[in-house]
């Protein structure tokens, strides 16, 4: 049984999808074969659940479209299930060659994609985690929702020079609105190097390396800043080695839960019941305006009211009990 699944996005939603995936895997006997883009592309290459992963670069459709259509053409699959559920992904599951193609149901759908002529999943709470709505599909088909895992191998090797012991701060995140402060982070991270004489990793993207020199020159040697310098494996390893990650929410945060790391995520606009860490400490304070899953916002109210106390208060209980 061949399936395509056609979950393009970004990294959290990628690993979010895993655990459906490993469980069909699995209970159908089936062959994975998976549609992304480049952010995720590299995690999904070296799983051991996926057998192929089929690349779709949207920032070049016409060198990246021919190909993609080239491959999802010449395979019959017995699935394809649209786990993107926007106008993109409908389409690419529309033009595979399959017998069945599955999406959520119509008030899940976005873009008007529950036009498609395709199979529908039952409605339910559309606030549930996104690992738990995945794996409706799994239960649709009939074969139950089984354990959350995600499997992703670790080598135990990066090309840092590391601490036998650290936590990550994440400092980064896609949407500006779900970003704490430098000096949050910094705070922290000089209250973690008194309390247990731990160093703070930072982590993050190139766009975050403005924030990570604002934190290095508050906290000094209470931080190493690798913001900017991993690739998706290499933050997979760095992750794989911490004791703990504080992050905002952003895919490494989901990525760390993967990992079986302690996390406590800083949340704001989101809603954490589900895109939340589906194990972990979270910390939101209760304002009227939360959340209202805002992208951007001027007033950052509900991310400006953390305190690192607050943070270092969960680490506190985290690793009293470990």
């Amino acid at each position: 049984m061949d399936i395509l699944i056609v979950k393009l996005g970004a990294l959290g939603d990628v690993i979010n999808t895993l655990p459906f995936v490993i469980h069909a895997k699995t209970k159908l006997d089936a062959r994975i074969h998976w549609l992304v883009e480049p952010l995720s592309y590299p995690l999904l290459v070296e799983h051991p659940a996926v057998d192929r992963v089929i690349l779709f670069d949207k920032y070049d459709w016409s060198g990246s479209l021919p190909d993609v259509m080239s491959t999802i053409r010449g395979v019959t699959f017995t699935l394809a299930l649209d786990l993107q559920r926007i106008l993109k992904s409908g389409l690419l599951c529309l033009a595979s060659r399959s017998g069945r193609r599955v999406g959520f149901d119509r008030r899940r759908c976005k873009e008007l994609t529950w036009l498609f002529p395709f199979e529908r999943v039952g409605p339910q709470d559309p606030g549930r985690h996104m690992i738990l709505q995945y794996m409706e599909f799994a239960e649709y088909l009939g074969i139950g929702r089984g354990d959350v895992r995600w499997e992703i191998p670790v080598s135990g090797v990066h090309s840092f020079d590391l601490p036998a012991k650290y936590l990550v701060l994440n400092i980064g995140a896609t949407k500006s609105a779900n970003k704490w402060t430098a000096q949050g982070f910094a705070e922290l991270a000089e209250a973690v190097m008194r309390r247990y004489g731990l160093v703070s990793v930072l982590t993050g993207a190139k766009e975050d390396c403005g924030m990570a020199d604002a934190i290095e020159r508050r906290a000094g040697g209470a931080v190493i800043s690798l913001v900017g310098k991993t690739t998706l494996l290499e933050l997979k390893e760095v992750i794989a080695g911490a004791k703990a990650m504080v992050s905002c929410d952003t895919g490494p945060m989901h990525l760390a839960v993967a990992l079986g790391k302690d996390v406590v995520a800083l949340f704001g606009p989101s809603d954490p019941r589900r895109t939340g860490p589906f194990r972990g400490e979270v910390i939101q304070k209760q304002l009227s305006c939360v959340p209202c899953n805002r992208r951007e916002c001027r007033d950052p109210r509900c991310m400006l009211a953390i305190a690192p106390a607050d943070v270092m208060e969960r680490l506190i209980v985290l690793w009293s009990a470990s």
